[in-house]
């Protein structure tokens, strides 16, 4: 199981079991005014095997040089997210917090389909928070494992365990917007231009 904001921070690495499932240079705009002011708002992860995540972005300032992104994980009683919200996620503050660096005008975004797209993103630093997560629902269960909590999901059919595990630490990242959604991306090794993007996140 894999969490999309992982892909802009490294925030947090989700371990579930039982559940199945170089270029340099391009151009560069000057400061935007309010670059972050566009994202803000909830952003939904399309349906991965009973779960769902929706990414809050928020502006910390007037001028929306900073970002925070929070995020929340639903699971449901059927596999293609539909029946009986039987889990919810909430975590105990953002998972990252993104500083505004610059605007790439023609960035090239590689997205996991493999399909190449150009266009602008709003490229800053990405810091990852020591966030801890609680679940709450009907089918949630817990325990402490070697000191660390374990969530027990129950869903039809079976369930999946669940263990969040910090990865603090900084990383070149940015918001990237195309066809109405929205991809977190990282940086590939030290370009500023190109980038790696995150499952597409709809309104």
């Amino acid at each position: 199981m894999r969490l999309v904001i992982a892909c802009v921070a490294a925030a947090s690495a989700l371990s579930a079991c039982g559940g199945g499932g170089t270029a340099v240079g391009g151009s560069v705009n000057p400061p935007a005014m309010a670059p972050f002011a566009k994202y803000v708002g909830e952003w939904k992860d399309v349906c991965q095997f009973h779960h769902r995540e929706t990414i809050t972005v928020a502006t910390l300032t007037a001028s929306a040089t900073t970002a925070t992104l929070s995020d929340r994980i639903d699971y449901y009683d059927n596999a293609d997210c539909s029946g009986a919200l039987v889990a919810t996620g909430v975590y105990s503050k953002p998972i990252a917090t993104l500083q505004y660096v610059t605007t790439e005008n023609s960035a090239t975004v590689h997205l996991q389909s493999g399909q190449s797209l150009t266009g602008v993103v709003d490229r800053g630093t990405a810091t990852a928070s020591d966030a801890t997560v609680s679940f709450s629902g009907t089918g949630v269960s817990s325990s402490v494992v070697n000191g660390k909590t374990v969530w027990h999901i129950a869903y039809s059919g079976g369930g999946t365990d669940i263990q969040i595990n910090n990865v603090l630490g900084a990383t070149p990242g940015g918001l990237f917007l195309s066809s109405g959604q929205l991809y977190i991306v990282t940086a590939e090794g030290s370009s500023t231009s190109t980038f790696d993007a995150s499952a597409p996140l709809t309104h």
